[in-house]
């Protein structure tokens, strides 16, 4: 029943749709408002790492600090507000030294987009600013005799974040990545 009278049949169908579906207009679009673009605000949340990329604390071991003091989350770039760009996320690693200091931030995604470098620019400006208690490790040493000692020094650390950045109605938010 495939015959070339079916065929025929099917293509002027087929022909007819797309010349129906051509004629669609679509509605006009209404202007946004002109005026200064909405100001961004940001959010994060705190990215658990796997257990094989965490430091291994020895038996006799224990650390404690590395609690963050000042942590203001980065600003949605003003110049991407009006792109009206999807839902992004932003992952990076917070290097910080013995004394609670941020002195790198580390780009974990692969992404080299022009707007992602807005975005990682300004989770960099953000997190060089914040500040963490420093993170001690003790070290509990017995000498076999029922002495115990220990030993307390700082360590450096890091952090691994998600940034998300995302307009609604035109409006920038930001909401902690889960």
């Amino acid at each position: 029943m495939h015959g070339p009278s079916n065929v025929r049949f099917a293509a002027v169908l087929l022909t007819a749709a797309f010349a129906l579906q051509a004629c669609h207009t679509v509605a006009p679009v209404s202007a946004k408002p002109e005026g200064p673009p909405p100001k961004g605000e940001v959010s994060y949340a705190l990215v658990p790492t796997p257990a094989s990329g965490q430091y291994q604390l020895k038996r006799s071991e224990h650390a404690f600090g590395a609690q963050s003091i000042t942590n203001e989350p980065p600003v949605y770039p003003s110049s991407l507000v009006r792109q009206q760009l999807p839902e992004t996320t932003v992952r990076v690693k917070a290097i910080v030294n013995e004394a609670g200091t941020v002195t790198e931030v580390r780009d974990l995604d692969t992404t080299t987009s022009p707007e992602h470098l807005l975005f990682l620019a300004a989770c960099r400006d953000a997190v060089m600013q914040w500040r963490y208690t420093p993170m001690y490790l003790i070290e509990e040493f017995d000498d076999g005799k029922g002495n115990i000692s220990h030993t307390k020094k700082a360590a450096p650390f890091s952090l691994d974040y998600a940034f998300q950045f995302a307009l609604v109605n035109g409006q920038p938010t930001v909401t902690p990545r889960q």
